[in-house]
């Protein structure tokens, strides 16, 4: 039978066994060895669940998919639908027009002058995670960025309104509900056997908890009257376009959830990346000590952690060989084709962010840290998208790229990072991480 649809290249037989079976437990491996295979783009039809899949790492197709013709697509509903049962309807599971109003509504919060208020926040934090390293110069940098980025979101959410038993205790179902929830979308069958011995039900009263938590939070700070200029104050006084209506208790509570889990979850794993390479790189720590002393006073001022420099290229770089966000997902609403492709309605889209960075279509010497790369003026036209693209961009770019150009800064500026480790172990579960980053802190001689 001839399909009615042109398909690039099939994965199948043996190797489509291997994917299947291989893909599961080593993604990186399996998709990265399937374009080698068969190119920039393939196709694979999954045996079980009969549903078709295109792989890409072409940018042409990707910017088809995620700009030009985005309104064909939604986030599949492995992820939005998986993870929604957890975490409600916020702007990580929503679709369609009910997602586009909320981003409306929260995207003024997240402007580079809003971000800029937080600075001070932000440097409390760190400041007081970097006091430990007197006392403990042996550490795990892997397991200390996830504590100091999720602190750093729940006070530049919640300022003071936490306590620190609280935020443990958020963290802690928020960790126990990722896992599970990878789980699910990484292995759709094996869902039935998690329902079957009660596991999805305890996460999602786990998931009801830290909902409970966070109302309780919202409830003191309505009934303080205070105003405290953070992310919270934000989104209570946001208002909707078309009926000037606030968002609801239960959207602003899935709203603040999701922005946790985002908000901590891509940046601690972006540090442990950035903060490896550094450590094999001696002539980038060199360059980047320099600059943090030229900067003198300025260092940590918003308008100088916010402009480009060599921190904020190391940082990119970083993120271009170890994305966070090393896949996106779109489901196709109706047929659709591009180019000498097509492909039907429901057909799933991986856009492989990792292949792209490292294509050496567009990338030469793909597999080398080279922050300067970054210095091109053509930069922005870059086959580069570790925070996504088009109207789906990742809200939370400029806090994000602000909060690692302060952390990278303030540890420099005091210390130096020997990493015990000559290479880093890497888990794509629903973001990239590493297991472990550990080494030494050395205290800085002036």
């Amino acid at each position: 039978m001839i399909s009615a649809f042109n398909y690039p290249t099939e994965i199948k037989g043996k190797r489509k066994l291997y994917s299947l079976l291989k893909g599961v437990k080593n993604p990186l491996e399996v998709i990265s060895g399937n374009h080698e295979i068969a190119g920039d783009n393939y196709y694979i039809k999954a045996t079980l669940t009969n549903k078709n899949f295109i792989f890409s790492q072409d940018k042409e197709f990707i910017e088809y998919i995620l700009k030009q013709n985005h309104k064909n697509y939604f986030k599949s509903e492995i992820q939005s639908f998986t993870l929604g049962k957890y975490l409600g309807n916020g702007l990580l599971t929503n679709n369609g027009k009910d997602w586009l109003k909320q981003r409306r509504l929260i995207q003024p919060g997240f402007s580079k002058v809003k971000i800029a208020n937080l600075v001070s926040i932000m440097e409390e934090e760190i400041d007081a995670a970097f006091q430990s390293f007197d006392k403990e110069p042996e550490v795990d940098l892997n397991v200390f960025f996830h504590t100091l980025a999720f602190n750093i979101v729940a006070k530049t959410l919640f300022s003071s309104d936490i306590d620190e038993n609280k935020v443990k205790e958020l963290g802690k179902i928020i960790t126990e509900v990722q896992e599970v929830f990878a789980k699910e979308v990484r292995l759709p069958f094996y869902s039935q056997i998690l329902k079957i011995f009660g596991v999805i039900d305890k996460t999602i009263k786990k998931s009801k908890k830290s909902k409970a938590i966070i109302q309780s939070v919202l409830d003191k700070r309505r009934s303080s009257g205070e105003e405290k200029n953070d992310l919270l104050d934000m989104l209570i006084q946001a208002r909707y376009e078309d009926t000037q209506l606030p968002m609801s208790d239960e959207q602003l509570i899935d709203e603040m959830l999701i922005l946790f889990i985002a908000g901590h979850e891509t940046t601690a794993n972006a540090l442990s990346f950035i903060f490896f390479e550094i450590s094999q790189h001696p002539e980038v720590e060199r360059k980047l000590k320099k600059e943090i002393l030229e900067e003198g006073e300025r260092v940590f001022t918003p308008e100088s952690l916010m402009k480009k420099s060599f921190t904020s290229n190391v940082i990119k770089e970083a993120m271009r060989l170890h994305p966070p966000a090393w896949a996106i997902d779109r489901q196709a609403l109706e047929n659709d084709s591009f180019q000498e492709y097509s492909w039907p309605k429901h057909t799933l889209i991986i856009l492989y962010i990792t292949g792209l960075h490292r294509n050496p279509r567009y990338w030469n010497d793909p597999n080398s840290f080279i922050p300067e790369r970054f210095d091109d003026e053509n930069a922005k036209n870059f086959a580069y998208y570790p925070f996504g693209a088009g109207p789906r961009l990742c809200i939370g770019e400029h806090f994000a790229m602000m909060e690692m150009v302060l952390i990278v800064r303030k540890f420099y500026k005091s210390f130096r990072f020997m990493s015990y480790q000559k290479e880093l172990e890497k888990k794509a579960l629903v973001t990239l991480r590493t297991t472990s980053l550990k080494g030494k802190i050395i205290k800085n001689l002036t």
